[in-house]
């Protein structure tokens, strides 16, 4: 039930790959302000989300994790829809944005400790991986559905119809955790205070995956937030199977590839060890965010390079990554653990989506995208050389 709640959610979700298009419209006839502006929404939300997740995590310890599910299901409903109001980039985007970014971090935190609470210790990253499966399923379809409704020019009425697809895609998904009973063990009585939060961290910290876990944060802005805009700026409007763009072909490619391979080695992260598969997962993405600088106007098809390789990393990156950082957070603490996973990956966000837009204008999408690459190669190498590859 969990995985068919999240392959409802992810739609919804994915289609905000869309969300730079609702900027731009907004932001009529300046693109390098509507590009900024956008790094600065998507980072004032990925900040409250940030933010929030201490208390989050607490939350979930002592309400249980499918009540903060459902309550995270509400949060972006509301955020998603109340775009149904807004005419120009004004305080009420950046409320909305954030509003959303909240109600994401109550979905996936509540969904992880979910999963970690119901299945077994040696089982852990593979229940981890499967629920990913749903979320990649989410990502074939998000786009695609997002592409289809705004169609090449979107006005307020293909907008209009885009924001209540959403909506009505996270209400059913909602309504499957009414059938969902809660996990015994997860809930207990405690404090809900910034102290305790980082008492509890400092207890289990996992160590130096953490950053590699913002390093992860980073690269989805690339995917999540700027692709998009990568598209309209440089013009690669041109459809390229049947009526269906860069971007369906880009998350078609890239989650349907990253699904099978989460598929057929998803025992692979218990037998031959966490690490290993990482360390594929990660060197993976770097190569593909070097090949993102092989795509222009002339050479559309190269969007194919970086998604096989990205899809590869995201394929064997997530689920090992969050598995390592949670496995020192006894289960009274697991949405502690969570939480603070999830928030090295939101600061990857929080300080890299800013930057990357502006360095973006000042330098170039290229530029960019080889930041991302050695920033990741960077901090990979860092971490292996700390904790070994075995």
């Amino acid at each position: 039930m969990a995985f068919f709640s999240q392959v409802l959610f992810v739609p919804a979700n994915a289609a905000l790959v869309h969300y730079a298009e609702w900027v731009q419209f907004l932001y009529q006839g300046d693109q390098e302000k509507a590009l900024l502006e956008l790094g600065y929404i998507t980072s004032f939300g990925a900040i409250l989300g940030f933010v929030s997740r201490p208390w989050l995590g607490q939350l979930i310890n002592r309400f249980g994790s499918r009540l903060i599910w459902i309550i995270g299901y509400l949060l972006f409903i509301t955020g998603f829809m109340g775009n149904l109001w807004i005419s120009e980039v004004n305080w009420g985007i950046y409320a909305l944005r954030g509003i959303m970014f909240l109600g994401v971090g109550c979905i996936f935190t509540s969904s992880i400790t979910y999963i970690t609470l119901t299945t077994p210790e040696q089982r852990r990253t593979e229940a981890i991986g499967i629920l990913g499966v749903g979320g990649f399923i989410g990502f074939l379809i998000g786009p695609m559905i997002g592409e289809i409704v705004l169609g090449g020019a979107p006005g307020e009425a293909e907008f209009n119809q885009y924001f209540w697809m959403g909506s009505v895609c996270v209400l059913i998904s909602m309504s499957l955790l009414f059938f969902m009973p809660s996990p015994p063990g997860n809930v207990k009585a405690g404090s809900l205070s910034l102290v305790q939060f980082i008492k509890t961290c400092q207890k289990y910290w996992p160590g130096s995956i953490v950053f590699i876990n913002m390093a992860f944060g980073l690269s989805m802005t690339v995917p999540l937030h700027l692709l998009k805009k990568f598209v309209l700026d440089e013009n690669l409007n041109e459809a390229m199977v049947g009526e269906l763009g860069i971007i369906t072909v880009f998350y078609m490619v890239y989650a349907g590839w990253g699904m099978t391979i989460r598929i057929l080695l998803k025992k692979a992260p218990d037998r031959i060890g966490r690490r290993k598969v990482l360390c594929v997962g990660l060197t993976s993405m770097v190569l593909g965010f070097c090949g993102y600088c092989t795509v222009s106007a002339s050479s559309m098809w190269m969007i194919l390079l970086p998604a096989f390789l990205c899809g590869t990393g995201h394929g064997l990156t997530y689920h090992c990554m969050t598995a390592l950082s949670l496995q020192t957070f006894p289960t009274e603490n697991r949405g502690t653990g969570t939480a603070l996973s999830l928030m090295a990956f939101d600061f990857g966000a929080v300080v890299g989506m800013p930057i990357m837009a502006r360095l973006v204008v000042w330098q170039g999408y290229n530029t960019m995208f080889l930041t991302v690459a050695a920033t990741v190669a960077v901090i990979s190498i860092i971490y292996f050389k700390q904790n070994g590859i075995r």
